[in-house]
This record gives structure tokens, sequence and C-alpha cells, in this order.
């Protein structure tokens, strides 16, 4: 099976700490596909919230996401969507890069 990949950007200012890190770990169980997060050398399974801490993505951070399995395109579509479009409550500014917490 080939993987699907595709790049993201961290827009959220706080990064992907964890209540995204969470949701996205219940995101990809919806689906019949191994999700993963790449970060330089290290990489993640989205599945599992404390590797995905352990990455560091940080607001401006660009990650490789892959997906392998019968839902690959559609967990991959679903998972860049959500890191895509993720803002927390209290941080009007998400999506502006130049407003990245210090």
């Amino acid at each position: 099976m080939d993987a699907k990949t595709q790049m993201v950007k961290i827009k959220n200012r706080f990064g992907l700490h964890m209540r995204p890190v969470a949701e996205i770990s219940k995101l990809t169980h919806q689906f019949d596909a191994s999700v993963a997060f790449h970060k330089g050398d290290l990489s993640a399974q989205g599945h599992s919230v404390v590797e995905m801490l352990m990455l560091g993505a940080f607001c401006g951070d660009e990650l490789k996401v892959s997906a392998v399995g019968k839902d690959a395109e559609e967990a991959l579509a679903a998972v860049v969507h959500y890191v895509t479009h993720y803002k927390d409550d209290q941080s009007p500014h998400d999506g502006d890069l130049g407003t990245c917490a210090a």
C-alpha cells in the first residue's frame, strides 16, 4: 500500500498542545488507516498523544503527515483540515504566524 502524504503548517499560536493532540488522536481512530506526523528526524503516530506531544510542534513548524491504509486519503484530508483550522478558544490571532506565542 502506498502512503499518502501532505505537508501542513502549524498556525495555532500555541502549537500542538494537549487539547488539539487529544482531538487528533480521537480523529485518527475513526479511520481504517495509520496516520503519522513527521518533524525533522522525529515521527509520531497520530493516535498516540504522548508521541505527538514529544514532537514539539510549535507555531510556524511544518510537519509532514502520512497515512497508510484503506481510508488513507480520507484520514489524511481530515487530519490536515483539523490541524490547519484548529484555533484555541482564547487565541484570536491564530492563523497569523506573526503572532506565535513566545
